[in-house]
């Protein structure tokens, strides 16, 4: 598990006079408590700003699950949409910014999702019963105490939230590892809730 923790630059504001944030956009954006941010200048593509794959669903399940007084949206135009998709260990969840009083209900509304999608899922893994007649004994293990394959391993996931306080500082909070650890990881945004 790694959990990483800077001060940073980003704001609501900074990403809002983004040259690629048209005056439209900008309006549309000004009063959401969340943002989903793209990647930017990500390796070698033709569009420098992607998200990860999967970015509609967990935006879709945001708004379904966000009181009326907190919104979401993303942060570029829907014909600048893209995603990418690196097939690696990790299902990367995106880039946030969150205004400090939404800490609170993004942190639930994240927890649930990731329980949702990843955890439910990793816990329906099948159990499996080994007897042998020989000793007359009878073994029940979870597939995944069994096995070292890659397929049985958790879930493991990446994502980053900036936190954006009422004087517009901000710190950057990285976690990367088990899906598993989810709650453990999002305590540590609860320190910078108003």
């Amino acid at each position: 598990m790694e959990l990483t923790i800077n001060d940073t630059n980003d704001n609501f504001e900074t990403w809002l006079n983004k040259e690629f944030v048209t005056a439209d956009l900008k309006k549309l954006l000004t009063d959401k408590s969340i943002l989903l941010i793209p990647f930017e200048n990500l390796r070698d593509t033709q569009n420098p700003l992607m998200f990860p794959i999967g970015t509609e669903n967990i935006l879709r399940y945001f708004k379904e699950n966000l009181p009326a007084n907190q919104t979401i949206d993303i942060c570029i135009k829907d014909e600048d949409y893209q995603e990418f998709a690196f097939y690696s260990d990790y299902k990367r969840l995106g880039n946030f910014l969150v205004k400090s009083v939404a800490i609170a209900v993004f942190v639930n509304v994240l927890s649930a999702y990731v329980y949702d999608q990843y955890i439910k899922e990793d816990n329906t893994k099948p159990q499996i019963q080994i007897i042998d007649k020989s000793t007359n004994t009878t073994i029940n293990n979870h597939i995944s105490n069994l096995s070292d394959k890659k397929y049985l391993e958790p879930t493991h996931i990446k994502f980053s939230v900036t936190v954006v306080d009422s004087v517009g500082k901000s710190k950057n909070i990285s976690y990367e590892g088990p899906a598993s650890e989810i709650d453990s990881v999002l305590k540590s945004l609860k320190d910078y809730e108003e």
